[in-house]
């Protein structure tokens, strides 16, 4: 299968909090290591829910692709940035090697 697109995965640092304890937030500022991976971007599904005082834009995409990828990565692609949602699904064939699909979500506004 052709991977026609280059993704940058995002791996998150640890946090600490103000004792030096590891702290739950992850961050994915300019510090976090990246990757850029081949893979297969499509479009899933979007919508616009309604809340009062916010007008959010959540878009669904699924990533294919041979890399391994962990919940808590996340993935840039042309100037987007999207979160993993769930646990990326793995394939492994008898010949060959693995497969992961990626269900991506990103909101905007």
């Amino acid at each position: 299968m052709q991977l026609p697109h280059i993704v940058t995965f995002v791996d998150p640092l640890e946090g600490e909090d103000q004792y030096g304890n590891p702290s739950p937030a992850l961050f994915y500022g300019p510090g976090a290591p990246r990757r850029d991976v081949r893979g297969y971007m499509q479009p899933h599904t979007g919508s616009e829910p309604v809340e009062a005082g916010r007008q959010p834009v959540i878009s669904r995409w699924r990533l294919f692709t041979y890399a391994p990828v962990g919940p808590r990565d996340q993935v840039e692609w042309r100037g987007r940035t999207f979160r993993i949602d769930g646990m990326p699904e793995v394939w492994e064939p008898a010949f060959g090697r693995p497969r992961f699909w990626v269900r991506l979500v990103e909101v905007e506004g």
